[in-house]
């Protein structure tokens, strides 16, 4: 299971990109999928949640705009923050 964190700032999702991976993380830089509306179209895939979860509350990512559970096929919204 891979998790997609969708901003609406590239700055935003390299820097979160960043802070996973120097906390010991797997993550890289993707396109948001279609759903997110976010506007740069740069999200951030990772498989473990609770250390993005850790890496989102040490942070200040206000451009977070949606967190996706993907299963390979399909997208299922986590956090949306339009609908906030």
């Amino acid at each position: 299971m891979h998790y997609i964190f969708s901003f609406s700032s590239r700055n935003s999702a390299m820097r979160f990109c960043d802070a996973v991976v120097s906390f010991g993380g797997f993550a890289k830089l993707v396109n948001s999928p279609i759903e997110s509306g976010a506007g740069c179209g740069l999200a951030v895939k990772c498989s473990d949640y609770e250390l993005c979860e850790g890496v989102l509350n040490r942070g200040h990512y206000a451009a977070l705009r949606a967190i996706y559970e993907f299963d390979g096929e399909n997208y299922k919204t986590l956090y949306n923050a339009f609908n906030q």
